[in-house]
């Protein structure tokens, strides 16, 4: 009688409970019309914001093959519509957390009935709510995450307006897009994507299921940090699809039994071309561009002009060259005691020595004997850095970008980018400007300029350059001193022909926009330059004299997909195409058979192509800048801080430290017929005068000569060579010159030289 007068009791108590609970919620819910337009509950959402949800978006960047680069988010989410979502996840999601979904109205009142009493016989001290999906949406959206009953009741409310306002599958769509499913991943592409490196739509049934198990618990279910438990909730999904007839038996059989095969890509992971979609964030992030936007939240799609498979080649062309490059340096360098103390005193650790209280002399000491500290210090320090840019010079478009040495995405945070903010000396890449400047001037590729050093007035002191093997010579063709790359040459001509503004003209027609210094060590490049200017101005060649203002975005879409902002082309004629082409087959000569002959040689490489190889002064930096009619690529080596340098021509010049890299990026790319890049010529103009000229008189001859090549002349420089006819004179090192082993050109710095101090 005792036990059956508590249960009557239990039983009176609990129906009472359950009656007042449900009729309090039937009043919420029959009133939640009038009780949301006058919205006496802090916090729920007005209609505008019921209509337009904004959830945080991810902003995407895309290569012109359409590759995804590059996310930039708070949180790692992207917006898909309902039809590129599979109806395996919408199931599995259904079947898991609201088998009622399309009967009915934002709150399923049978199950929450069901589970409140439930909350009451076991006294739960959180209590389940029994959140239809709609429910979830609403809080994920609009609400907080607290356990409360207020916040419930808003909850309610809000889902009965989200229904009335959008259709099933649109709330379906909103859900899947904005919910988290662990590894940073907010919504179902994005999720997809981490985990299985794959879109949403093209999910299958068992990964459908696996990632829907995450959203129970993301961590516990988490598939790559909790594979078993991943597996076991998922196989329970499919019994649940089975059961509710979403899937055949024979389906969810075949799904259990299939293995976890995960594509992991965590979402701090940088993606593609990491220097260059840092590039594009900077470019970006300025308001001016886009107005009031916020790339890691507005959703944006960036389409840029990167080419992936572009990219790929050039950083497996410079892994490849830089492995041996390093071997070779540190085998020969040895650090300076002076230069080694004084990376300590620059270090962080010995100023916060010094900021404890220990003097200089105790911190260098100390810090001396931490040789683990110090052997990494060291080590970091003499690093090789590379850059390398490619650009199609037809329209300007940056197709491949390396800024620097950490190529592994992982290892890459915001490192400084050589390709554009690294400015340095060009050295002999320079000398083309210098040349072009005569040839358009008048001057004849063969006029002859005398061989040998110019000793020059500058301030209080003389400068006179030497060749970089020291040799001299006689009379000499501007083509074959471009070919060897003769420093002497180079500054005679500068001096006697031409003026430094003139230079300097050139220049910057072509596309150098850095200041240039005013004297005539501009002739050796002792102006600073970044590889991306220095590839621009070489586009210009390649494109038959038309600068193109490099180019690394095409389009800006919102997360609507309408566009922001679309690229325009900025060209101008820079340089007549006839003294362009002249100034072209110049460089021709320089990878057929000059300093750049290896190109040929070595690597076997036959497609037409131009280019100019530099090495500054003590080997400090070593560049080469190469063009074919489809593609130009400028290549640097060197080292961020300037004191330490390679230390010998055999490794260190511009030929064999920054060469290889131009010429392992270009066979990659012309070997691959996707790219669809052939051998094409140069264009020659209908303006330019071609002769047959003996490479030993620099005189017009007759064909048949085995020492006859073609000479290349503009209008204005055929009339010069017929009125001044150059002949051989002893010494005349002619066309036929081997060239030299080195080429190093002595570009004076402001700090060693006073060829920089004032105009001579």
């Amino acid at each position: 009688m005792i036990t059956l007068r508590t249960t009557v009791t239990v039983n009176t108590t609990f129906f009472k409970k359950s009656f007042i609970t449900l009729a309090a919620l039937v009043f919420f819910l029959l009133t939640s019309v009038s009780a949301f337009a006058l919205n006496p509950f802090k916090g729920l959402p007005s209609l505008e914001e019921l209509e337009n949800p904004n959830p945080d978006l991810a902003s995407l960047v895309y290569s012109e093959d359409g590759v995804l680069l590059h996310k930039f988010f708070v949180k790692n989410r992207t917006f898909i519509p309902l039809k590129s979502i599979p109806r395996s996840a919408r199931y599995a999601l259904i079947a898991t957390e609201d088998v009622t979904f399309y009967q009915h109205w934002g709150v399923d009142l049978r199950r929450l009935a069901l589970v409140m009493g439930e909350n009451i016989i076991k006294g739960r001290q959180r209590w389940h709510g029994a959140s239809t999906i709609t429910q979830q949406l609403a809080k994920n959206l609009y609400l907080t995450q607290e356990r409360t009953v207020s916040r419930k009741v808003k909850e309610l409310i809000t889902a009965v307006e989200l229904e009335k306002t959008y259709t099933k599958d649109e709330i379906l769509a909103l859900y899947l897009n904005t919910v988290y499913f662990g590894s940073g991943a907010y919504g179902i592409e994005a999720a997809a994507r981490t985990y299985f490196s794959k879109p949403a739509s093209q999910l299958t049934l068992p990964e459908s299921a696996t990632l829907i198990a995450t959203l129970k618990n993301p961590t516990g279910y988490n598939p790559v940090k909790n594979p078993s438990g991943a597996i076991s909730r998922r196989n329970l999904i499919l019994s649940l699809m089975e059961k509710e007839k979403f899937i055949t038996p024979e389906q969810a059989a075949t799904a259990k039994r299939s293995r976890l095969l995960l594509h992991y890509t965590p979402v701090s992971h940088h993606g593609i071309a990491p220097y260059f979609t840092e590039y594009i964030r900077q470019t970006v992030k300025p308001a001016s561009m886009l107005g009031d936007i916020n790339l890691h939240r507005d959703g944006l799609t960036i389409q840029t002009t990167l080419d992936s498979r572009m990219q790929k080649y050039a950083e497996q062309a410079a892994v490849d060259h830089l492995a041996s490059l390093q071997a070779s340096f540190d085998r020969s360098w040895r650090w300076p005691e002076s230069l080694k103390n004084q990376m300590i005193k620059e270090s962080p650790r010995f100023k916060e020595l010094l900021e404890d209280g220990v003097s200089a002399q105790q911190a260098l000491v100390q810090l001396r004997a931490d040789r683990i500290w110090l052997n990494n210090l060291l080590r970091e320090k003499t690093r090789i850095q590379v850059a390398l840019v490619a650009i199609d010079p037809a329209n300007g478009h940056i197709k491949a970008w390396v800024g620097g040495n950490s190529l592994s995405s992982e290892d890459y945070k915001y490192q400084f980018d050589h390709v554009w903010q690294a400015k340095r000396q060009p050295g002999s890449t320079f000398k083309p400007f210098v040349y072009l400047t005569a040839i358009d001037k008048g001057i004849p590729a063969n006029f002859r300029v005398l061989d040998q050093p110019l000793a020059l007035k500058s301030g209080n002191g003389i400068w006179s350059p030497r060749n970089s093997d020291g040799s001299s010579g006689g009379m000499t063709t501007l083509r074959s001193a471009l070919t060897r790359s003769l420093n002497q040459v180079s500054v005679r001509l500068a001096y006697e022909q031409l003026t430094v503004p003139e230079i300097i003209s050139y220049a910057k027609r072509m596309g150098i926009s850095s200041v240039m210094p005013q004297n005539y060590s501009i002739a050796l490049g002792t102006g600073e330059v970044s590889p991306l200017e220095l590839a621009g101005a070489f586009s210009t060649f390649a494109n038959n004299g038309i600068w193109t203002e490099p180019v690394s975005i095409l389009k800006v879409s919102d997360k609507h997909h309408r566009s922001m902002s679309e690229s325009t082309p900025n060209r101008r004629f820079a340089i007549d195409s006839t003294s362009n082409f002249v100034m072209v087959s110049m460089m021709r000569d320089v990878i057929n058979r000059g300093t750049a002959s290896s190109i040929r040689g070595r690597y076997a490489m036959t497609m037409d192509a131009a280019g100019k190889t530099g090495t500054t002064q003590s080997l400090r930096d070593a560049w080469f800048a190469g063009f074919t009619p489809q593609l130009v690529a400028v290549v640097w080596t060197g080292f961020d801080d300037e004191r330490i340098k390679f230390t010998s021509m055999e490794y260190g010049q511009g030929a064999r430290a920054a060469l290889p890299i131009w010429a392992g990026f270009m066979k990659r790319c012309y070997s691959d017929p996707s790219l669809k890049l052939t051998n094409r010529y140069f264009h020659i103009p209908n303006t330019v005068i071609a002769v047959p000229i003996s490479g030993q008189a620099s005189v017009a001859s007759a064909p048949a000569n085995n020492s006859v090549y073609i000479e290349y002349y503009t209008p204005k420089g055929f009339n010069y060579y017929k009125s001044n006819p150059v002949q051989s004179t002893p010494g005349d090192q002619g066309d036929s010159g081997v060239p030299t082993e080195g080429d190093l050109e002595p570009a004076p710095q402001p700090a060693e030289t006073p060829a920089q101090e004032g105009a001579f």
